[in-house]
């Protein structure tokens, strides 16, 4: 991968002036700035994620001042073929790119009229060739942090707090709610959408974690609860039976079905929102970022894992509600009259049905949660991401122990594995 800065500055605008960004042309090409890295002022400034790299810098205009310079932020693909590999990265830019430029605009164009959808990341540029190309590819987008809005600090906020939740709960409502809308009146369209979107969860081999981990992780959250009092008396039955064919349900539970099966952003967690704050500090409105993980399926996926991984104990138990009759409001809040959306009833009967999902992404990443250097998964030339993850969970054994049973004992106490069946379900598309 090109680092220094000039190589990487002439790159992005030659790649981004032949493209046309911004109606750039020979005689005005786009000329790239990056930010600089303040240790080594001759590199650009660069944060390594698990699935990409990501450099921010400015878009001006040669020869025309008066073209205000841009800010923003460019993905490139991990440099590690293995990394690249596992993670899937060809299929998750296909997947962004294809949201960005298709569905987020498609699905814009079918708001009522004065209605105003999800705050949502501006496209520049894409391009994904994969392969021997994957040095090559990449995402540019507008940078937020331009408009005010800003990624919470990991450290300091390891859960939301109930404004920041219901803050951006309200966005992801409106992102689900431009589904029904675009589903129902454009039927052919919608199907389109969804057609084009690419599995990165499962291969040939199972979902992420292997080797029948689910289910352990299933079990190491109902041990706990086995050994008291209220959960001897065939509560635990339901979640047992669930776990029992983790994967299976797991596949069941990730695919769509009608009628409220809605485009999914697969991976919402506060890790992927950007808040705005007035001035005395209380969030206003959030942005959803990064949508390689987006799929179709039941909104209760979305919801699971949001509020799972991002709510504390406390909020889980008290607001719960509040926070689902919150996301029914967003979502009704962009569809036109004649639309139809899932009642409180029928949001809770998803939940109920998708639980899983939940559980299962919070148990991949609560590592992530708990350790101190999140980075040691990108290290994959010393260990397969298997085990790393494997190893890392062990260390922790008693606060990750200590988390999956406090879900586990929220799935049961609110009814989400009574009775676990589902119906005839269609494949994923």
């Amino acid at each position: 991968m090109i680092m220094s800065c000039e190589l990487l500055e002439g790159w992005v605008s030659k790649t981004l002036s032949a493209d046309g960004v911004f109606g750039s042309c020979g005689a005005h090409p786009v000329v790239f700035e990056t930010e600089r890295d303040p240790r080594h002022t001759s590199r650009t400034k660069q944060v390594q994620c698990l699935s990409s790299l990501m450099v921010s810098g400015y878009l001006r205009m040669a020869g025309r001042e008066q073209f205000a310079p841009v800010r923003v932020t460019i993905k490139l693909k991990p440099t590690i073929e293995l990394l690249r590999t596992v993670l899937k990265s060809d299929r998750q830019f296909h997947n962004e790119m294809h949201v960005y430029k298709t569905v987020v605009p498609t699905l814009l164009e079918h708001l009522p009229d004065g209605v105003d959808g999800p705050s949502l990341p501006t496209f520049v540029f894409g391009k994904n060739d994969g392969g021997s190309g994957h040095n090559e590819d990449m995402i540019v987008l507008e940078d937020p942090r331009a408009l005010g809005y800003a990624v919470l600090a990991e450290r300091e906020h390891k859960h939301l707090d109930y404004d920041h939740l219901a803050v951006a709960i309200t966005t992801l409502g409106r992102f689900h709610g431009m589904s029904f809308t675009v589903k129902q009146k454009n039927p052919v369209v919608f199907r389109k959408l969804v057609g084009n979107l690419r599995e990165i969860q499962w291969d040939e081999d199972g979902w992420l974690v292997k080797n029948n981990g689910l289910k352990s992780l299933g079990m190491r959250g109902a041990k706990p609860l086995m050994e008291l009092e209220q959960y001897q008396d065939g509560k635990l039955k339901g979640f047992l039976a669930m776990i029992r064919e983790a994967d299976r349900n797991l596949k069941l539970a990730m695919t769509p079905k009608e009628p409220f099966a809605v485009i999914c952003h697969g991976d919402f967690n506060k890790c992927n929102i950007m808040f705005k704050h007035d001035e005395y500090g209380k969030p206003y409105d959030a942005m959803i970022t990064e949508f390689t993980a987006v799929r179709y399926g039941s909104p209760g996926l979305d919801l699971s894992y949001f509020l799972y991984k991002n709510a504390t104990q406390e909020v889980q138990n008290e607001r719960w509600d509040d926070l689902l009759a919150v996301y029914l409001d967003a979502v009704m809040s962009v569809l036109p009259e004649d639309v139809r959306a899932p009642t409180s009833g029928q949001l809770h009967r998803e939940l109920r049905l998708h639980a899983l999902y939940g559980y299962a992404h919070l148990s991949f990443a609560v590592p992530n949660m708990i350790n101190e250097n999140p980075q040691e998964l990108l290290e994959v030339d010393k260990l397969t991401l298997q085990n790393q993850l494997a190893n890392r969970m062990e260390a922790a054994d008693e606060k990750i122990t200590a988390i999956l049973s406090a879900t586990v004992r929220h799935i049961i106490d609110r009814g989400y594995a009574e009775q676990y069946e589902f119906g005839n379900p269609i494949g994923f598309m």
